[in-house]
């Protein structure tokens, strides 16, 4: 069994998902991959909810970067690890210098970002490979930050088809009895708008009331910009004709944070799925949503959403900011459901094929079993006296305030 330590945090997002998504395979490889959080700041984001047979937590109590990289080395000796992947774990990637020379050392972009690709790279004379999950990040990593290519594999997301299947049998079933009903829009992420772009859904609805077109939206989520949005919806509805929006329930609905397991139902209930995001990396819940048998529309991101979505083929691609032209898709659909049904079974069928879990696992256990093939590289572990964090975190006096004072305060600016 080939033991990999994975840094990330149980709880709702998209580099845990990944993990909880790829344990389960990756052990039919003889891979058992350990979730890996470390340190005080992450115990504070822990989620038990989240936590499977997998999950570690190490240096619980402490803010002490040296100590904490000092105490994930050890635990590596302890656990016979054989490969780390650090991603976005500033305790593991501070330790890469300093793990045993037989230990591997591999890559997994998750964002396509200045910082994502950053900290990707730390370490970079320690990694055996990267994996990028788009093409986008593959052009990133190798033209703008010098990655050599030939380190470098692109292995998208997977997903576990199983909980979606009912959500496309429930939709074929379906078509019949919603011909003439309103369109049943929906959004799952961050309610936050310098990545997942929420506040141009005012905008977008603004235009679908101008071409007339009957809906429902229901927003799944919750994030800093989510009084903002309701704000601009609610001054939205209060300006528009009566026929325009009604702000009641049944039109326009906030849910809150749903957990994973009720993520299919919310789909099965969906006809379009909306996904304005203005930078990602390979989307879980867009792939989810296309999984389902929910038609995406979404901007065009170069080398991400058009190699997950083939506009007219499985699903609608808009460019980035054309409100105008992303309400005239939908209404597209409203008035062509045949078509619309016509995207939403390929839609499916599609993202089964390419991105399930399956054919993520076995693309990962190629490359991690290849690495392990190989002799450890070349390399004598630095002494803990030469320890430096990494370089590429930068800290600020927020980063001390506990979680739990950060919640309360957010809390109290906003109801006050």
């Amino acid at each position: 069994m080939i033991r990999l330590a994975f840094g990330s945090v149980p709880k709702d997002g998209g580099t845990y998902t990944f993990y909880r998504n790829m344990r389960p395979a990756l052990l039919e490889h003889g891979i058992d991959m350990r979730c890996v959080a470390i340190g005080k700041a992450q115990a504070e984001l822990w989620e038990t909810a989240y936590v499977d047979t997998g999950c570690v937590l190490l240096a619980p109590n402490t803010r002490n970067l040296k100590k904490q990289a000092q105490i994930f080395t050890d635990w590596c000796k302890t656990e016979q690890i054989d490969i780390v992947m650090g991603i976005n774990s500033e305790a593991i990637l501070s330790a890469l210098p300093h793990l045993p020379q037989r230990i591997r050392c591999m890559a997994r972009c998750a964002n396509s970002f200045d910082h994502g690709y950053r900290i990707t790279l730390s370490g970079y004379e320690r990694l055996t490979a990267i994996i990028a999950q788009t093409p986008r990040q593959f052009k990133d990593l190798s033209e703008t930050y010098d990655a050599e290519p030939d380190k470098i594999s692109i292995i998208p997301n997977g997903i576990d088809p199983t909980p979606f299947q009912p959500c496309v049998d429930k939709r074929r079933s379906s078509v019949e009895d919603r011909k003439g009903l309103p369109l049943r829009l929906g959004f799952v992420g961050r309610l936050e708008h310098k990545q997942k772009g929420v506040l141009f859904l005012p905008r977008i609805i603004r235009e679908l009331d101008k071409l007339n077109v009957p809906f429902t939206l229901r927003i799944a989520g919750k994030g800093r910009h989510e009084t903002t949005l309701k704000a601009e919806i609610e001054k939205y509805a209060e300006g528009a004709p009566s026929s325009a929006i009604n702000p009641q329930p049944s039109k326009i609905q906030f849910l809150g944070a749903l957990p994973p397991s009720e993520i299919p139902d919310f789909l099965a209930e969906t006809d379009i799925f909306l996904f304005p995001s203005q930078f990602e990396g390979c989307p879980n819940a867009l792939l989810e949503a296309m999984m389902a048998g929910c038609l995406p529309i979404a901007w065009k991101l170069e080398g991400i959403t058009d190699f997950i979505i083939e506009d007219g083929i499985n699903g609608a691609i808009v460019p980035l900011g054309e409100c105008a032209q992303f309400a005239a898709r939908i209404a597209e659909f409203a008035t062509n459901r045949k078509q619309l049904n016509r995207l939403q079974t390929a839609a499916a069928q599609q993202t089964c094929e390419r991105f399930c879990t399956k054919v993520a696992a076995k693309n990962y256990a190629e490359i991690i079993h290849s690495v392990m093939a190989q002799p450890a590289p070349e390399w004598q572990p630095k002494p803990w006296s030469e320890f430096a964090g990494d370089p590429n975190f930068e800290h600020s006096w927020r980063d001390w305030i506990p979680q739990k004072l950060k919640t309360k305060l957010r809390s109290v600016l906003k109801t006050g």
